[in-house]
């Protein structure tokens, strides 16, 4: 989750997501009578210059932007494992416009959809072989990003899993454990092609 806030012209403390929409902090009240801070799309009544001590502005994978306790535990995964699932994604040209983000006490990979091989499949068959890679870039800044797999922390050592689509879906059973790298290197080229749905 990313974190980002400014005033805009009108002093509303204002935060721009990936899709570039604004949204405005506000102040409400609980059913107990306790503040509760939340993002609007409009400025309304609560709305606040700064925000509160103890608190800031996150946005989620897809651009859901909320406020949360400054400092809160997103996960329990360390930073540099997160690095080293990245960096063998970003090994991957195919790859490429996936995401990767720790949550909870897992590392997970998120697929956009639409995907650049999607976009550009449609492109050929209504004969726009043309379509630029920015056309395509420009498509993808507004995608929605699914989970596809996931690597979770047991100890030091991980356990991965994919997502399954028949019936209700969800992750499937772990895959294999053992090493982060060794796991990454071997279970991540399938993502994003057939063999994907072959990984047991």
């Amino acid at each position: 989750m990313r974190k980002r806030n400014a005033p805009d012209s009108v002093g509303v403390v204002t935060y721009r997501n990936r899709k570039g929409v604004a949204f405005y902090l506000h102040q409400g009240t609980t059913k107990t009578g306790n503040p509760r801070y939340f993002m609007a799309r409009n400025v309304g009544d609560g709305a606040l210059s700064q925000v509160p001590s103890g608190f800031e502005i996150c946005e989620s994978i897809n651009g859901v932007v909320s406020v949360r306790r400054a400092g809160k535990a997103v996960s329990s995964v360390p930073d540099e494992d997160v690095a080293i699932v990245a960096r063998v994604l970003a090994s991957r040209r195919h790859l490429d416009s996936y995401k990767v983000q720790a949550v909870s006490g897992a590392i997970v990979i998120f697929e956009p959809y639409p995907r650049p091989a999607d976009l550009q499949g449609f492109a050929q068959m209504i004969g726009m072989e043309s379509w630029s890679a920015r056309a395509i870039a420009e498509r993808i800044a507004y995608a929605r990003y699914d989970p596809v797999m996931k690597f979770e922390r047991d100890g030091n050592h991980y356990s991965v899993f994919r997502m399954t689509y028949r019936g209700h879906g969800g992750w499937s059973y772990p895959l294999s454990s053992g090493p982060l790298l060794a796991l990454a290197r071997k279970f991540l080229p399938a993502v994003g092609t057939e063999d994907f749905f072959d990984l047991t």
